[in-house]
């Protein structure tokens, strides 16, 4: 099985667990990328602890790793158009407080089973999920997540490239909710699955020979 790469700056907020390891997740130092070799992973989860410049100016690399038929998950706040498709990140004018978090239907099987008031709320408080949006995101990608003014804070994107693109409006689905004692905790292995199926998928599209 290959490893899924957790792609940041090496601070303590990006580290790795052992439980983490033992999913199949390895750290990719995000100023390593130009001289590894991406073919080694199933997906990269792009944390929003990231230099977005850096990434720019070797956005080929994740172009290659695409057409060879690689999944790409972005947490990030974009502001540079470092990912194909992926527009800048807004801040929503929504108040915390006030924002709901939708789960599309059909419901994507990376929410199979998530309880939208899990992800609503953390210990009682709003605003964990993120606190913002994509204005104009790809034609054909599949939105996942809005919140009630209809606004798409996740979706998926499989036209733009060979691979798959998951990008998030600044939403650390992986971090965030891991420990919590409810459906939401969850997430972080249905997220690690569905980057592998997708994965598989390309594959057997025989996109990963290109």
């Amino acid at each position: 099985m290959k490893p899924i790469a957790y792609v940041g700056i090496d601070i303590q907020f990006s580290r790795l667990t052992d439980e983490d390891r033992r999913r199949g997740l390895t750290f990719l130092y995000v100023y390593d990328l130009p001289y590894t070799d991406l073919r080694a992973y199933a997906g990269l989860i792009i944390t929003n602890l990231v230099d977005e410049q850096f990434l720019l100016e070797h956005r080929n690399v994740l172009d290659q790793y695409l057409t060879q038929g690689g999944v790409i998950f972005s947490l990030t706040e974009t502001s540079l158009p470092w990912l194909t498709g992926v527009p800048n990140w807004k801040r929503s004018p929504i108040p915390l407080k006030d924002r709901e978090i939708i789960i599309k239907e059909p419901i994507h099987p990376l929410f199979a089973s998530i309880d939208a008031y899990d992800i609503n709320y953390r210990k009682g408080v709003r605003g964990f999920f993120s606190l913002g949006y994509f204005e104009k995101i790809p034609l054909h990608a599949e939105v996942l997540v809005t919140d009630q003014s209809g606004a798409t804070i996740i979706y998926v994107d499989r036209d733009s490239t060979n691979g798959t693109i998951f990008a998030g409006a600044g939403t650390d689905i992986y971090r965030v909710f891991i420990d919590e004692d409810n459906s939401s905790r969850y997430l972080s292995l249905q997220m690690l699955t569905c980057i592998r199926e997708e994965y598989e998928r390309n594959q057997l599209k025989g996109v990963g020979a290109q």
